[in-house]
């Protein structure tokens, strides 16, 4: 977390190359999109995610990776919405057919 004037404020980043947003535009439309979790597996508790579409030999491709500081479920939608509009600004066709998650219920509430 930020410390800002004294109240702690949660911290977001999310990284997307243009490269990533190419494999994602080229194996995510009309595809799957997995998304995996690791929960405090660092000093700070940060909580990575992690996008991934499948080529065709179904190899993942990671396509972005978001750090949160703490579990709240509102941050990490407005960074998959955020990505939702870069993806449609791209390509205004782009469609997803299924999203899969692991069995965290943090991620299937964000969903």
């Amino acid at each position: 977390m930020t410390n800002i004037g004294g109240i702690q404020a949660p911290f977001t980043i999310g990284i997307k190359t243009p490269t990533q947003l190419e494999s994602m535009l080229a194996w995510g439309h009309n595809a799957a999109i997995s998304m995996d979790v690791t929960f405090g597996n660092n000093d700070l508790k940060f909580h990575l995610f992690i996008l991934m579409v499948f080529d065709s030999h179904w190899t993942r491709i990671p396509v972005a990776w978001i750090v949160i500081s703490r579990q709240t479920r509102n941050y990490l939608i407005e960074w998959l919405a955020a990505l939702k509009v870069k993806f449609f600004s791209r390509m205004p066709s782009w469609k997803l057919v299924c999203f899969i998650v692991d069995d965290a219920p943090q991620e299937l509430a964000t969903l």
